[in-house]
C-alpha cells in the first residue's frame, strides 16, 4: 500500500489522548522518554509496511487501540491487581521497536487507464538497531525508565507466536504467558487491535 497521510485534526487528536495518558505514568525518567518520543518519528511513523496502520500516524493509533483493549481485559479481572500505569506503560510503549524503522521511498507504477508510469511513495524498513521485536521495545524503554517483571515480560512476547524467537523453537514465551497473565492479556489486546480493530477498519 502507498504511503497514506491521515488529517492533521485527527493526528492532533491522537496525540493529545495519548500524552495525557503518559502524563498519569509517575516514574523517574518519563521527562527524557517523553522528549524522546517528540524528537522521533513516533507520532507520524505507520505501525506496518503493507499490513495494518500501514500510514502516517498508524504507530500512534494502534499504541492507542492496544491501551483501550488492555485496558479491557484487564477490567475483567481485578483479581489480579495490575494497575493503570502498568496497563499504560505495556500498552502505549510496546512497539517502540517500530520508532525510526520506517522510511519513504518511491517506486515506478503503471497507470491503469493511461498506460503512462509515474512514481509513488511507499514505506520500507529500516533497521538501524537491529536487536529484535520485543526485546528492542524493553531495550529501549529501559533506557528511559524502570520496568516491572511482568510490564518486561509482556512487552517482551506481545508478539505471541508470531515472534521469530518462538518461530525457531524458543519455549521462552511459553513460560512467560504461564506465570505472567499480563503478557497474555497483551498479545490478546495486540491481535484484537491490529485485526478486528484496525483490520476491519480497512476492508
Amino acid at each position: 500500500m502507498d504511503v497514506v497521510n491521515v488529517e492533521s485534526a485527527n493526528l492532533d487528536d491522537l496525540k493529545k489522548r495519548f500524552v495525557e495518558i503518559c502524563a498519569t505514568i509517575n516514574r523517574p525518567g518519563m521527562e527524557d522518554l517523553m522528549a524522546w518520543l517528540e524528537r522521533s518519528d513516533f507520532y507520524t511513523a505507520p505501525a506496518s509496511t503493507r499490513f495494518h496502520g500501514n500510514y502516517t500516524g498508524g504507530l500512534l493509533e494502534h499504541s492507542l487501540n492496544v491501551y483501550d483493549k488492555l485496558s479491557g481485559f484487564v477490567a475483567r479481572y481485578p483479581e489480579l491487581e495490575i494497575s493503570p500505569e502498568t496497563v499504560a506503560v505495556t500498552a502505549l510503549f510496546h512497539d517502540l521497536t517500530k520508532v525510526n524503522y520506517y522510511t519513504v521511498s518511491s517506486r515506478n507504477v503503471k497507470d491503469d487507464v493511461t498506460g503512462a508510469w509515474h512514481k509513488e511513495p511507499f514505506y520500507k524498513t529500516e533497521d538501524r538497531l537491529p536487536l529484535g521485536h520485543g526485546e528492542k521495545s524493553v531495550i529501549i524503554l529501559q533506557s528511559f525508565i524502570k520496568l516491572t517483571r511482568d510490564e518486561i515480560f509482556a512487552i517482551r512476547w506481545h508478539m505471541g507466536s508470531f515472534d521469530c524467537a518462538v518461530k525457531g523453537g524458543d519455549y521462552s514465551m511459553g513460560n512467560a504467558f504461564e506465570t505472567c497473565p499480563l503478557a497474555v492479556m497483551t498479545h490478546l489486546a495486540d491481535m484484537e487491535a491490529t485485526y478486528l480493530v484496525e483490520g476491519l477498519a480497512t476492508k
